[in-house]
């Protein structure tokens, strides 16, 4: 199934070393994400409120990035068209209005529902903290 998404807010390009560094959830979802996994820097994703999120390697995602217009490289995406919200229409056998976040690294991704824009910061954090 293609997916139809947008890079969001933050337009800098991640290398193939992106990863996810940690997810915490607790009244509200922050999500790190590494520029490159040698690195201890990186952004900060933070969603005030989210109705759903899920954590899947990026090959469980394949299908997404072979679309021919996937905005590749891109850690944070608003998807459109496509994505789990598609996934959880069909298996529910109806549509439900659903905004859709994807934060995209080479190791890992994280799919979020949520009707407000996510906050996205610049972060640099020790690797053992």
């Amino acid at each position: 199934m293609p997916i139809k998404a947008s890079p969001f807010c933050f337009q800098e390009q991640f290398d193939w070393g992106a990863d996810i560094y940690s997810v915490y959830y607790d009244a509200g979802l922050v999500i790190r994400v590494l520029r490159n996994r040698n690195q201890d820097e990186g952004i900060e994703v933070t969603f005030s409120q989210v109705e759903g999120f899920r954590l899947l390697d990026e090959i469980s995602l394949a299908e997404y990035w072979v679309a021919e217009d996937f905005p590749s490289a891109y850690p944070v995406l608003e998807v459109f068209d496509g994505g789990w919200a598609r996934e959880e229409d069909e298996r529910l056998g109806y549509i439900r209005q659903q905004r859709e976040w994807i934060i995209v690294t080479a190791g890992t991704c994280v799919s979020v529902f949520s009707q407000h824009e996510p906050e996205i910061r610049d972060a640099v954090w020790r690797a053992n903290a």
